[in-house]
Order: structure tokens, then sequence, then C-alpha cells
């Protein structure tokens, strides 16, 4: 009830509807009241709030929508309706009442909510026969209000009571559903404020999955709606690709309103995108690595084109690289996912966005810390053949262009010098190591083929099993070079990729074959000390000591071979030995019998292979 001295303030007519209103259940006394609200100031809206939610009894919730409660459900509707019109209004007005009517909508919200998802399962999810409320009419009055309550930024308000688990089902429904109907759908209800605010639910869904994922009961509903874990990263990928067309759009770019909009959702469908990559086994999905990072990097990249402030843009920034951070360190091709996000412009992106001053209130979404992780992330990986091939082709225009911005950070610019330079110096040394080890009449010129004159074009080159590096044309070929030579060089090039990682180490073999002799000839002077320290250390090894050779940490160490065995596949030690010194440059004037380099691998670990250069000089020298 409102109080007399309250209700004494209203107008006339409106105190007598409100009477009618409190003593009888009439559809047609309440829809009145509705009608004269619009003609209500604020202050007005304020004291008939408990008007509006006094239908809202839980307790009247019918087991499913029927004829015998139709009175109800008009009720209970024109109630929602009002509330949602009111909010709009107060909000709309710039009165500063508004925070105060959505906590009274919070501190109702238990008498709320069961109503919501009573509505949603019967008229939107159309679960009952009879349904009074339409379809449309029912999607906009909850998704309204669902809306007004994650605006309340009230620790024990929004938050806490969307993530309550009877909206859970609602919510993911919801947002799968506005975005199946491509948005047509409105939350926030026309009202005659003409400063009234339209949002889509695929907007303001958006919002509520990112709040409601964290949650495992929430997940396991939205992959149940949404027949699976694809769905879902589909769903949220769709809004981050459609952020092309909307920049374009010209009533979002003159809408302050929805521009800001643009950035926080664009970080809550990134949120949902890797929440759900670190369910089980999805980060192995293909779809994943396929598409999303591109698809993020390139709508980093359109809302860079907006007039955002920067500091929105470090917020947009901060969870796109988390997200390619978590692919790095987890996804089965670590490789593929740092490409898509260079071929997205994510480096110059990067850059450009930490220019100038930038004022940063936490650590993790300062741009400049992005950049320099980034950097390090590019001179670890630019030893992969794939990698280097595309940074080669672009550090001229990134000198040129971002070097100019990368100098207003002296730390960060002495870390670009360091990568750009490992850069050129690995891009020359492929570019000679191709010369040198077997040149590929492959268009992958990274494959090792057999060269026994075959080259007619409908050649189905036949892989080894045992490295997975060399090709052959048929398999009498195959057959006749296993028992000519491969059979002492397959092991020693399965050991030169590597057992974790085949396919990424055997495209960069000749590179980093290249990339050991540079590091060898660069550092001979200490590993000739090194090499007679171990001679003294491990006199039983003298002859069987292997040089290590740290190429991610630019270091070396000597060793005996015994600690080294496990790199061979079951060989025995004195095998091991004989295979190495049939080939050249087995031994360097007596210092030690071969070598091995370590490079990180795909879970930043180190991993130990046995010398590229080796390996290729015995399969070269074998065929010759």
């Amino acid at each position: 009830m409102i109080p007399a001295t309250q209700l004494s303030q209203l107008p006339q007519d409106v105190r007598k509807l409100v009477r009618r209103v409190y003593m009888n259940r009439s559809v047609a006394d309440f829809e009145k009241l509705c009608n004269r609200l619009p003609r209500c100031s604020a202050f007005e809206l304020c004291i008939l709030q408990p008007v509006l939610y006094m239908y809202l009894d839980p307790d009247r919730i019918p087991a499913k929508s029927t004829p015998a409660a139709a009175t109800d459900i008009e009720l209970v509707y024109r109630s929602l309706l009002a509330i949602v019109a009111t909010l709009d209004y107060v909000d709309g007005s710039g009165i500063g009442s508004a925070v105060l009517e959505k906590q009274y909508l919070i501190s109702a919200w238990n008498r709320v909510a069961p109503w919501l998802i009573f509505f949603h399962d019967q008229f939107i999810m159309c679960r009952a026969n009879y349904r009074p409320v339409d379809k449309m009419a029912a999607i906009k009055v909850v998704a309204s209000l669902l809306f007004y309550v994650s605006t309340v930024g009230d620790k024990r308000g929004g938050t806490t009571l969307l993530t309550t688990p009877a909206l859970y089902r609602p919510i993911a429904e919801l947002w799968l559903l506005a975005l199946e109907t491509k948005d047509k759908d409105v939350v926030c209800l026309s009202s005659p404020s003409s400063l009234a605010r339209t949002t889509s639910f695929r907007v303001c869904g958006s919002f509520l999955v990112s709040v409601c994922v964290y949650d495992e009961s929430f997940v396991t509903i939205l992959l149940e709606v949404s027949d699976g874990i694809d769905a879902v990263s589909s769903a949220a990928l769709k809004y981050v690709k459609s952020l092309r067309s909307m920049a374009n759009d010209p009533d979002i770019v003159s809408n302050a309103f929805k521009l800001e909009l643009l950035v926080p959702l664009f970080s809550c469908c990134i949120g949902i995108i890797a929440t759900t990559s670190m369910l089980d086994a999805a980060i192995r999905e293909a779809y994943v690595l396929r598409q999303s990072v591109k698809e993020i990097f390139w709508a980093l990249r359109v809302l860079q084109s907006l007039p955002l402030g920067r500091e929105s843009m470090a917020l947009a920034l901060a969870p796109s690289f988390t997200y390619l951070d978590f692919l790095l360190k987890h996804a089965d091709d670590p490789v593929s996912a740092l490409h898509q996000a260079l071929c997205a412009r994510a480096f110059e992106t990067m850059v450009n966005i930490s220019s100038g001053p930038l004022e940063v209130k936490l650590a993790e979404t300062d741009p400049r810390r992005i950049n320099e992780a980034f950097l390090r992330i590019l001179f670890k990986y630019s030893l992969d053949d794939k990698i280097l091939s595309y940074v080669c082709k672009h550090v001229d225009d990134w000198s040129n262009n971002l070097g100019p911005i990368v100098r207003q950070d002296e730390h960060l610019l002495d870390l670009w010098l360091k990568v750009e330079q490992s850069i050129r110096t690995y891009g020359t040394l492929r570019s000679k190591a191709e010369t040198i080890w077997w040149p590929s009449p492959s268009e992958r010129s990274w494959v090792l083929q057999c060269y026994c004159g075959g080259n007619a074009e409908d050649i189905r080159f036949r892989q080894c099993a045992g490295c997975q590096v060399v090709q052959y044309c048929s398999k009498r070929c195959q057959r006749d070079c296993w028992h000519n030579h491969h059979r002492l060089s397959c092991n020693l090039l399965k050991a030169a990729v590597g057992s974790s990682t085949p396919h990424r180490m055997k495209r960069s073999l000749r590179l980093l074959a290249a990339v050991e002799v540079a590091h060898l000839q660069r550092k001979w002077y200490n590993i000739r000390k090194l090499a007679t320290a171990a001679q003294c250390e491990y006199p039983k090894d003298r002859e069987r000591l292997v040089l290590e050779l740290g190429l991610d940490k630019n270091n070396e160490s000597v060793r005996p071979l015994r600690d080294y065995l496990f790199l061979f596949n079951g060989l025995s030690e004195n095998e091991v030995v004989d295979r190495i010194l049939s080939a050249p440059r087995a031994q360097h004037e007596g210092l030690f019998l071969c070598s091995v380099i370590t490079i990180h691998d795909r879970y930043w670990s180190r991993q130990i292979l046995f010398s590229p250069r080796m390996a290729l000089d015995l399969e070269k020298m074998e065929k010759v």
C-alpha cells in the first residue's frame, strides 16, 4: 500500500485509479492506470512503484498457461510492462531517482523473477498451447527487465541476481534466440522520453552470458540448449564478426550510447569464447583455431577505426591478447593461432594502441606490457618457418611505420631492436640454408623428396612413416632408399624434428640447421673451453661428448652422450655412435661427437632436438 501522505501528492484522477486497483483485480482498471503513467512526472512514478508490483505474487503462478489463469497473467503482463516503461522514463529523464527505481526492482526481484521464468517458458519458448501474450511482446518485457537488472552496479544487485540458477536457462535461450533472429528484438521498450534508448538483446545478452559463464552449471545449460561448444563459440563469434558492418553504420557511429557499448560487448564475447575454449577437449576443435583468432583481431582493428578513446581500446586489447596467449600455451597448433593474429594485423594494432600517454589502472590492461609480452612471443616463434616467412615480409614496414611509436618507450625499443635483428638474421640464414641443404622441387619447400629422377606431374609422394620428413615417389624408391641409406639416417632425422611437434619442426629443419651453424661459429671460442673442461670432468666419455646449444637461451654446455640417449628411439649408445661417425663434420677437432639444440615447445618448456645440420648432412651425403 502507498502511504496516505504520499498518495495525497498524486493528481486526483490518479488517486482514484489507485484506490480502484487496490479494491479489485480488474484488468480494465489496471490498464487505465497504466495508460495514465506516461503523463506522470518522475516523482509521481516513484510514488506509484508499489502499485506496479502488487500483482506479482509468486504464489499465483500457474503450472501452465490456461484460460482460467488469464486474469492473473494479464495483470502481471501489464505490471511488467508498466515497470519497464517507468524505469525507461526515469532513466531517460536524467533525474537522480533512476538508481532508486532500479534498487526497487532489485528489492522486489523475488516477486519478478519467477514470473519472468514463467513468461519465458510458456510464451517465448512456446511451451503453452494457450498464449494470451504473444512471443514478441514476451521477449521485449523479459529481456528489458533482465537488461535493467544488469545495469545496476551494486554488488548486492544485478550481478548477484542474474547469477541465480533459475534464470540461467532463460538467459541462455534468449541470447541464442536473439542471434538466430538477427537481433530484431529490442531490450528497452519505447517511452515518451526523447532520450529513450534501444539496445538489442544480442548486445544485452552477451553481457548477461559473460557474467554467468563462469558458473559451471550455467555452462552446462548453455551447452545443452546450443547443442555443443562449437555452437556457443559460434554464437559469440557472430557478434564479433558483425563489428565490421557496425563500423559502417551511421546510426551506431553517431550514437554515443551505442558506440560506448561496443568495447564492453566485444570483451564479453571474447570472454565467452575463451571460457568455453577451456572446457575439456574444446581447445582441440579445429573450429576455434581456424576462425576465432583471426576474427577477434580483425574486429579489434575495426574498433580502432571508430571514434573510441584509447583507454577503451586498451580495455578491448587486453582480453584479445589474453585469449591469444591462452591458445599459444594450450592449443595443439599454436603456430596457426599466432599466424592468424599476425595476418589480422595484431602487431600493428597493439603498437598503435600503446602510442602516446595513456592512463591505465590495471597492469593486465596496460598496452605497453602487452606489447612487451607479444615481442617476446614473436622472438620465440620466429624460429618457426611459417612465422618467419610472414615476419620477414613485414619487418621493413614494421621498422618504418611502427619504429617511431616504439621509440617512445626505451625498454620496448630495446626489445624491438633485438626482435628485428633476430628476424633479419634468421631470414638471411634460411635463404642460405635452402641452397645448402637440399633445395626441394616441391611447392612445399620444407619437404625433402627423393632424387631418383621421377618428376612426372601425377606422382603421389609417399612420406616416410618413421621420420615424417622425407618423401618418396614410389614404394620401390622408398624400399631401395631404406636399404641403401635411409635406415641409418631415419632415426637421426626423427630425433632432429622431435616427437612432440614433428609437423612444426620438419618445416623449420633447414632454418634450425642454419641457426645451429651460426651459433657454433659465433660461440666457438667458448665452446672449445667447455669441451676441454668436459673432457677432464668425464674422462671415460671424452670421445662421446655432446654439445648442447640453447638456441632459445643463447647458451651452451657439454655433457656425455648417455645423457641424451632418450632422443634416439631405443638405439643403443654404440649404434648412435656408429651412425653419427658416418656423417661429415661428426667431430670438431676431437672436441665432441655431435651437438644437440634446445628450443621452446608449445608448453613453453625446453625441447631437446638432435643436431638438424648433422641429420641433413647425413641424409644428403647418402644420396650423393
